[in-house]
C-alpha cells in the first residue's frame, strides 16, 4: 500500500514538472519608451488644457497593439494609436491635463497595457498647477514696481551641480501698460537665465518669472542670498530678485562593495561644546580631519553661519590615513546667552559631501 502512495505521488509530481513553462509564466514583451516621464512645468489655469506625448517604439519582433489605458484622475484624459504595431513602429501617446483648483504640485500615472503585457507599463505626466487665486491684492502682497509677488524672494532650495534647476514664480501686472524682459540681461550672473512667460505681460494680467540656476556653473558650494537685477522693458527700469539658494555637488550612488575604497572624511569631534566663556574672549580651538577611505579626499570648501567666527584650515588634499587641522575662533563679542554656530565641510566623500560641525556656547 505505502510503494503504491509513493508511486502516484511521484506520477503526480512528474505531471505537474513536465508542463509547459508558458502555462506557469508570462513573457512581457513591452514597448520601448522614448520618455517615460514628461515634466510640462508651471500650469496657470487661465491657459486651460495642457497636452504633452509620449511616443514608443516597437523592437519585438511580434505585432503589438494598445488594449487599455488607464489613468489616477479625472483631470488627465489619452488619445492613443489604435493600430497594430509591426517591428520598428511608432506609437504615440497625447496625453492632456486639465488643470483645476487643487493647487501644488503633481504626478499623473498613466498605464499602458498591450496585447503582449498584461501588467502594463507606466508613464507619469509631472508638473505644477497653478489655480486662478480669488483675490489678486491678497494673493500678491509683495509689490516691486507694478508688479506684484507673493514672496519677498525666490527660494531655489536645493541646487545641484548635475543640472540646472528651474523655478516658476507667479507675477502679475498691477499696472496700466505692458510689460516684458528686455532681450539682454547684462546684470544677471552667468549661472541664472530669466524668462517672462508670456513675454509680454498685459495690465491684471498672471504670468511666470522662469529662473533657471546652474548650480556646476556656479562654481561654489553652499548656502547664498544674492539680489539679481532684471532689466525691463519700461522706462529703462530695472526689477531687483532677491535669490535664495544652498548649492550641492552632486555625486553618483557608491555601489556597497565601493563604500570603503571612496573618500571618506573622518571628523574628530562633530559636536564642540565651550561653555560657558567671556563675551570679551576670543576662544580658539582645533578639529583633527582625517581621511579614512583609499583614495584621494579633497577639501572643496570650510563654511561658517557667523562672520564671528574665523577659519584657518591646515591642508585641502588628504591622502589616506593622512589628517589636518581645522582651527576656528570665535569671537563672542556683542553677544549674551546660549548660542551655536555651524562649521559646514564640503568634499569629494560622496557618501557624506557635506558635514556639519556644531559649536555650543553659552556667553556671559
Amino acid at each position: 500500500m505505502k510503494k503504491r502512495v509513493l508511486y502516484l505521488s511521484g506520477l503526480i509530481l512528474l505531471t505537474i514538472s513536465s508542463l509547459p513553462l508558458a502555462g506557469q509564466t508570462i513573457e512581457r514583451k513591452t514597448l520601448t519608451w522614448e520618455k517615460r516621464k514628461i515634466d510640462i512645468g508651471a500650469v496657470l489655469q487661465e491657459k486651460g488644457a495642457v497636452e504633452a506625448e509620449f511616443f514608443a517604439l516597437n523592437e519585438n519582433q511580434d505585432s503589438i497593439y494598445i488594449t487599455d489605458i488607464f489613468t489616477d484622475c479625472g483631470c488627465t484624459t489619452v488619445q492613443y494609436t489604435k493600430d497594430t504595431l509591426a517591428n520598428g513602429q511608432i506609437a504615440s501617446l497625447k496625453v492632456k491635463f486639465d488643470p483645476d483648483q487643487k493647487g501644488g504640485e503633481f504626478s499623473k500615472g498613466i498605464i499602458v497595457r498591450t496585447n503582449l503585457d498584461i501588467y502594463g507599463d507606466t508613464l507619469f505626466l509631472e508638473g505644477i498647477n497653478m489655480p486662478i487665486p480669488e483675490n489678486t491684492e491678497m494673493a500678491f502682497p509683495h509689490r516691486v514696481g507694478t508688479l506684484g509677488f507673493r514672496l519677498t524672494a525666490v527660494n531655489m532650495g536645493y541646487v545641484f551641480t548635475n543640472e540646472p534647476k528651474v523655478k516658476y514664480v507667479e507675477v502679475y501686472n498691477f499696472g496700466n501698460s505692458p510689460i516684458g524682459f528686455k532681450e539682454v540681461q547684462d546684470k544677471i550672473p552667468n549661472y541664472m537665465a530669466v524668462s517672462l512667460e508670456p513675454s509680454q505681460l498685459e495690465p491684471s494680467q498672471r504670468g511666470l518669472l522662469v529662473l533657471t540656476y546652474d548650480g556646476a556653473a556656479k562654481n561654489d558650494l553652499g548656502f547664498f542670498d544674492e539680489v539679481i537685477s532684471i532689466g525691463l522693458d519700461v522706462d529703462d527700469m530695472n526689477l531687483g530678485i532677491r535669490v535664495m539658494s544652498v548649492v550641492y555637488e552632486y555625486f553618483q550612488p557608491v555601489p556597497k562593495s565601493l563604500e570603503n575604497r571612496v573618500p571618506k572624511l573622518g571628523i574628530a569631534n562633530a559636536e564642540i561644546d565651550l561653555r560657558e566663556i567671556s563675551a570679551n574672549t576670543k576662544v580658539t580651538r582645533s578639529i583633527t580631519l582625517t581621511n579614512m577611505g583609499q583614495e584621494p579626499l579633497n577639501i572643496r570648501k570650510v563654511a561658517v553661519n557667523c562672520d564671528c567666527v574665523e577659519l584657518e584650515l591646515g591642508k585641502k588634499d588628504l591622502q589616506s590615513g593622512e589628517t589636518t587641522e581645522l582651527k576656528f575662533t570665535f569671537d563672542p563679542k556683542g553677544r549674551r546667552g546660549i548660542d551655536h554656530k555651524h562649521i559646514s565641510i564640503f568634499s569629494n566623500d560622496p557618501l557624506n559631501p557635506v558635514r556639519t560641525i556644531v559649536v555650543r556656547s553659552s556667553v556671559r
